[in-house]
């Protein structure tokens, strides 16, 4: 069964069918273009938007530690105590500081084995994150938060962060950079 409307008009049996040119062939490629740069471009701005960059989140959270440190899994350990603990926490190589320790805590860093130390150097309080690098990381970069200052090195495997005071930073970095064995 067809439907018709009874008020619309149209060719009638025996008239010429009315023939419309078609699309010219630019305009269907211009249209096709336009939609996949708009859909292109909104991806693109929707994962920028969505998803933080993931540059210093050692440094960013290195900094947070050193603000509030989270409880020590070890409370002042012996440089022997703190090497063996940061093989458990890290992994066999893990760079690790000749200096007096405070205390050390394991921790996640981008959902990586990550530890948090914690040293004495002069009269300064300076923490230290080390843990696997998830990507090639720049040679050294510093960030400053304040009155904190925050360095990150590579070493092997390893991505190191130390933070300390700003004011006294070539004594601290020296000794924590230096002093890694």
């Amino acid at each position: 069964m067809k439907l018709v409307e009874a008020e619309s008009e149209g060719p009638v049996e025996g008239d010429a069918a009315q023939v419309t040119p078609p699309r010219p062939p630019h305009r269907r490629v211009s249209v096709s273009l336009l939609l996949t740069l708009s859909v292109l471009i909104g991806l693109v701005v929707t994962i920028y938007a969505v998803f933080p960059a993931r540059h210093n989140v050692f440094a960013t959270d290195a900094i947070e530690l050193h603000r509030e440190p989270p409880a020590w899994d070890l409370a002042t350990p012996s440089a022997e105590a703190l090497r063996a603990w940061a093989i458990g926490a890290v992994g066999k190589g893990a760079p690790v500081p000749g200096l007096p320790a405070l205390g050390a805590a394991r921790i996640d860093v981008l959902e990586r084995r990550a530890a948090v130390m914690r040293f004495q150097v002069g009269a300064d309080e300076v923490t230290y994150v080390v843990g696997h690098a998830g990507r090639i990381s720049p040679e050294h970069s510093e960030l400053r938060d304040g009155s904190l200052r925050a360095i990150t090195w590579p070493r092997g495997a390893f991505i190191c962060v130390a933070v300390g005071p700003d004011a006294t930073a070539a004594t601290w970095i020296r000794a924590t950079r230096d002093g890694v064995h």
